[in-house]
């Protein structure tokens, strides 16, 4: 139960922000949700992030301190994005390689005990 309020203050974090209109609000079969609060301009790398946020916090082989870094640093990126209204494609491409090199270290963090997202 607490891991589906955690995912959905996630996913609602960020209330009148425009929705990603190239993603669906669900994932794939068994995979975790996309983030419908992201950007229209998010690149594919930050949704492939929030997939590994989700699946990290639905890892009770991870920590729960290394979880709640894991939410803390997620929602604060997800916060800036929305912030930055229409971003510039150089600014798009900042955040993209951003996105993409923390999807990793989430995914470094449950290396080998639960699933990674992709």
């Amino acid at each position: 139960m607490s891991k589906l309020l955690v995912v959905s203050i996630l996913l609602f974090a960020a209330c009148g922000s425009k929705s990603n209109a190239n993603t669906s609000p669900t994932g794939g079969p068994g995979e975790p949700l996309v983030d419908p609060t992201l950007p229209s301009w998010a690149p594919k790398t930050c949704v492939d992030y929030h997939k590994a946020v989700v699946q990290a916090l639905d890892c009770d082989a991870i920590d729960q301190g290394k979880r709640d870094e894991i939410k803390a640093a997620y929602e604060s990126s997800s916060t800036a994005w929305k912030a930055e209204g229409d971003a510039s494609a150089a600014r798009v491409d900042e955040i993209g390689a951003s996105c993409a090199s923390t999807a990793e270290s989430v995914r470094a963090e449950s290396a080998g005990t639960c699933e990674a997202a992709r």
